[in-house]
């Protein structure tokens, strides 16, 4: 026996003689040969001589003949090593837009700017009514006797207006008797045309002069 493993070593080292158990021999990475059990192994039967014939699987070697069994498949190699880094890819397509997020919070209020530069002058406006001319004061006087009561009225031209007036007491008595009873333009219609004010003469003084004046001009 030791014998006969020595000649399948050297047969195997050197020339393997495959004799093919039928006429449907093929290459032993046909699947489909018989010779090729399910789980890929490969069996023979080496002879003194060193003849190897492919067998199935459950086949008997003749007496005289040793049992071989070999694998389609070597054993798994060591792990290769990493391989480069390959080119980049090209940019994907764009994708959709994505749903508006909530709304910020307010932000804080910023520093004030810089003054802006002077505006274009703008467009002229129009004329403004006529104004008046030959402004004028119209002044009128009345004596004022012990428990008189009396309206002094100052009247401006006819076709002027007043536009403004007053009272006084001329004189050296002038700071003596008080403000008037009143002061006020006299109107005809709702155009002043003069200015009147009332006054009393308690008793302090015989008599007195009060003086009411318009200040008149024309207009249009």
């Amino acid at each position: 026996m030791t014998l006969i493993r020595r000649a399948v070593v050297t047969a195997a080292a050197v020339c393997v003689v495959i004799v093919p158990a039928s006429a449907g021999f093929a290459l032993a990475r046909d699947v489909q040969q018989s010779y090729v059990a399910e789980d890929g192994t490969i069996h023979g039967c080496v002879a003194a001589d060193g003849r190897l014939r492919l067998v199935e699987p459950d086949s008997a070697c003749h007496h005289g003949e040793d049992t071989v069994t070999w694998n389609q498949t070597g054993p798994q190699g060591p792990k290769g090593d990493k391989g480069d880094t390959g080119n980049k890819g090209d940019a994907g397509a764009k994708g959709d837009t994505g749903d508006t997020g909530p709304q910020g919070e307010k932000g804080a209020t910023g520093p004030q700017g810089d003054t802006g530069a002077k505006g274009d002058t703008g467009a002229q406006g129009p004329a403004g009514a006529d104004g008046v001319a030959g402004a004028h004061v119209v002044t009128a006087t009345k004596d004022v006797g012990v428990l008189d009561m009396v309206d002094v009225e100052a009247r401006c031209p006819d076709g002027e207006v007043a536009t403004g007036g007053g009272w006084y007491l001329p004189g050296s008595t002038a700071q003596s008797y008080g403000a008037a009873l009143h002061s006020n333009p006299v109107v005809s219609g709702t155009t002043p045309v003069g200015w009147t004010a009332g006054f009393l003469n308690g008793g302090y003084e015989p008599h007195y002069t009060a003086a009411v004046y318009a200040i008149c001009a024309k207009t249009g």
